[in-house]
């Protein structure tokens, strides 16, 4: 294994976001943070002033606040290569940005995840502070929960994150955690990567982290929906796959009324445009609704779709879905329209990780690393940080797929014969084969030691 690991031309210094050397690194801190991305609920503050709607691409400084509401996500930009992503219910607090010197953010509540694409350089310095204690950045990715008593939890992904409670001092290092309430001492653990790994929050900072790389691509929904009448008609499971697709992390454009007669889907996906909307790729297909039925004073419901992703230049389509979902309700409209939210939901949670994993393959500077044979995410992990250490490689991330499936998302100046025969004559120990197919790189791993193939 170390072998190989040479061989991917790993840097003599900390690796801090995937092999980048000291003279590359670029600073993170500066004077003002910038609200990228927001659903949901968003709420700043200035200063001493109330609490106000969030506006996107808003600019907070020192002494500024903002927090998200229920099923609310927001992220901020710092400087060129830096991201602080809040969960719902979370509030934070920036307290210092300083360009070349201390940029610290306070987490006052809820869950929040950071980024940073390169090393800090100089007197540059990064730290979260927390009720009862604080995280100081040696590394790139870590994710911090703070509970309303003050408890805190730290999560590391890449490099190292300092903990420092009082005289007390921990390095969490990566697929680490540190737990931290008042008056204990500070309990460091390994991470239970199959339970973090399908966490929503932790999903859609993985989708946002990829899909800057992949230029923040716009998706837009644009389903016909049949059962309803005209009159009835709300587009209900549009909204929802586009709120969904949202919520996972993507720039989206919900259709809320698609005039069918603007496009033509074939059998095989592709799609014929009269007039080409504005947006990178489309989810187009239908959906319907049977007739409710009534049982016990309850109606019920069921909603059937097929949605395509389709390329907007190609006109072709990457992705197929599709599902069945029931909906209840006290009156027939009402069952109809749950089972259509339910569809629009299913669909959407269906999609997301389909469409990050399709535009690695698709893009410039990204490709794709799909794997077979996992017995365990520590296996994953284990090569998703081989393959980060490789030269010229800015991100390789896990991407968990519907169905217990996983692909590594990999950015960067890289090679993928170059990449695919490193993996393949090196990591012996974790791989039983690889080969190389349209720049993307199947990977089937040896089962983990003492688990049996096909286990978790």
């Amino acid at each position: 294994m170390k072998a190989f690991v040479r061989a991917l031309g790993v840097v003599a210094v900390t690796v801090l976001i995937a092999g980048l050397c000291l003279g590359e690194r670029a600073q993170v801190a500066t004077d003002q943070a910038v609200l990228t991305w927001m659903y949901g609920v968003v709420q700043v503050r200035h200063g001493t002033s109330g609490w106000a709607a969030a506006q996107l691409n808003e600019t907070l400084s020192p002494g500024d606040a903002i927090k998200t509401g229920a099923d609310s996500r927001a992220e901020l930009s710092l400087g060129r290569d830096g991201w602080v992503r809040m969960d719902e219910r979370s509030q934070l607090l920036i307290t210092h940005l300083q360009e070349g010197g201390l940029s610290s953010l306070k987490a006052v509540v809820g869950g929040i995840w950071v980024t940073i694409e390169r090393a800090l350089t100089g007197a540059s310095k990064f730290e979260v502070q927390m009720p009862s204690a604080v995280a100081t950045v040696h590394g790139t990715v870590f994710r911090c929960q703070v509970s309303e008593g003050g408890a805190s939890t730290t999560f590391v992904y890449e490099g190292e994150v300092e903990i420092n409670a009082g005289q007390e001092r921990v390095r969490v290092r990566p697929l680490e955690h540190a737990f931290f309430s008042p008056g204990l001492r500070i309990a460091l653990s390994k991470t239970d990567l199959s339970s973090d790994d399908e966490a929503a929050f932790v999903k859609c900072s993985r989708n946002r982290d990829i899909l800057w790389h992949l230029g923040s691509p716009k998706v837009m929904v644009a389903l016909t929906e049949e059962g309803l009448s005209q009159e009835q008609r709300t587009f209900t499971c549009s909204q929802l796959l586009g709120a969904t697709l949202r919520r996972s992390g993507f720039t989206e454009t919900c259709v809320k009324q698609t005039d069918v007669s603007n496009f033509t889907v074939g059998e095989n996906g592709w799609i014929r445009w009269r007039k080409k909307p504005n947006a990178d790729y489309y989810v187009v297909g239908r959906v319907s609704t049977g007739r409710a039925r009534r049982l016990n004073g309850v109606f019920s419901a069921r909603a059937q779709g097929t949605a395509y992703l389709v390329d907007a230049d190609q006109r072709r389509a990457l992705v197929k879905v599709t599902s069945m979902v029931p909906g209840t309700g006290g009156t027939e409209r009402e069952a109809l329209e749950a089972a259509l939210r339910a569809l629009g939901q299913r669909l959407g949670i269906e999609l997301a990780p389909r469409i990050v994993r399709e535009l690695m393959s698709d893009r410039p500077g990204t490709l794709r690393i799909d794997l077979s044979g996992v017995t365990n995410r520590r296996q994953v992990h284990t090569l998703c940080n081989l393959v980060s250490e490789a030269e010229g490689i800015v991100r390789a991330a896990p991407l968990p797929l519907p169905g217990g499936r996983v692909s590594l998302a990999v950015a960067g100046d890289v090679d993928a014969e170059t990449l695919a025969q490193a993996i393949r004559t090196r990591a012996s120990e974790l791989v039983e084969s690889v080969r190389l197919y349209d720049r993307v790189i199947y990977v089937k791993l040896k089962p983990a030691e003492g688990e049996q193939p096909g286990g978790r």
